[in-house]
């Protein structure tokens, strides 16, 4: 049963002077976002990626380290495998070139009942990002971005960005597809990433420039993703603190990392890298974990993953954010 997120919101802005009412609202806040709603599912880009030549893809046979491997798609679309040999894979996604390899294997090896396959790279999947971003140009991906992932591998918007009218422009005029403006901008504060527009194989994205009479973006503004319900922008309030941050996106999903959460500050031309144990402010009333924050703050809140780092995905992932809070607060002081 899904709970009201309302309550979040406000349980996790009941900031007050007293260090006592502060500790217990932040128990209070994470019971109410350990318990609120369940992460949003979304479905895998991957899936909807059609294989192409020169595409690389990984083939996992289960109990056959000889069949298991990379395999590059040749210019006639083949892809080949031992004991089998050439298969078509052209045109298929990874979903249906695994039924067919598990179907084809099985009838050499009846022990071979599952065949996994992922895209390793895609050739064949290329995206123009022009107008104002950091870096413009064609990129590749290994899997169907969403506008904003597109534009974030372009280093993100630049200070004149308007997010409110991004362009998709069709790479294939026979598909039927119209021209696709995208209001990036709302997606990012109502926290609907996840429902962002994906781009087509040889799309061009067009992200436009501020005329002088454009209306300026809040300067606010703090931005949450990561392991989180609803990652996107907030509006934030007056005293507002990171566990209220964290409640107003819905509370962190199962595997977020409480104790290292990151938080990227510009200041002034500079850069600075912060870190947040949110943990230690809840279990000890240590109040470094629950920082307050401040407009223009990027908050990554990490997944826990064995052996991974999260500081270094961290950083791919809101760097462009940092961007563009030097933006909103460069545009605020005009």
């Amino acid at each position: 049963m899904r709970r009201n997120p309302t309550i979040l919101a406000v349980t996790g802005l009941g900031a007050a002077p007293g260090f006592g009412f502060r500790f217990l609202s932040g128990l209070v806040a994470l019971a109410l976002i350990v318990l609120g709603p369940e992460p949003l599912t979304q479905a895998s880009a991957a899936e909807e990626l059609r294989i192409g030549p020169g595409d690389v893809v990984n083939v996992v046979v289960a109990g056959r380290t000889d069949l298991t491997g990379k395999y590059t798609v040749g210019a006639d679309g083949q892809l080949f495998l031992p004991l089998v040999g050439g298969v078509d894979a052209k045109g298929k996604t990874a979903r249906e070139l695994s039924a067919d390899l598990s179907r084809r294997l099985s009838v050499f090896d009846r022990d071979i009942t599952r065949v996994d396959v992922s895209i390793a790279q895609s050739l064949s999947l290329n995206i123009l990002v022009l107008g104002a971003v950091t870096r413009p140009g064609k990129y590749a991906f290994a899997k169907l971005p969403n506008i904003w992932e597109a534009i974030g591998e372009a280093g993100g918007p630049v200070e004149d960005a308007v997010l409110s009218a991004v362009e998709i422009i069709p790479g294939d005029p026979s598909s039927g597809r119209g021209v696709v403006v995208v209001n990036v901008e709302s997606a990012l504060r109502e926290g609907r990433l996840d429902q962002l527009s994906q781009v087509k194989p040889g799309d061009t994205i067009r992200v436009p420039r501020q005329s002088s009479t454009s209306v300026a973006l809040t300067p606010n503004t703090v931005f949450v993703f990561g392991a989180v319900v609803r990652p996107g922008m907030l509006n934030l309030e007056r005293g507002g603190d990171l566990i209220g941050a964290l409640a107003r996106s819905g509370g962190p999903s199962p595997d977020a990392s409480l104790s290292n959460i990151e938080i990227v500050r510009k200041s002034g031309a500079q850069t600075i890298p912060l870190k947040a144990n949110l943990r230690e402010y809840l279990g000890k009333g240590n109040t470094s974990g629950n920082p307050l924050l401040r407009p223009g703050d990027a908050i990554f809140v990490p997944h826990i993953r064995p052996g991974g780092s999260g500081w270094a995905n961290a950083v791919r992932t809101i760097m462009p954010l940092a961007t563009l809070a030097v933006s909103i607060v460069a545009i605020s002081r005009r």
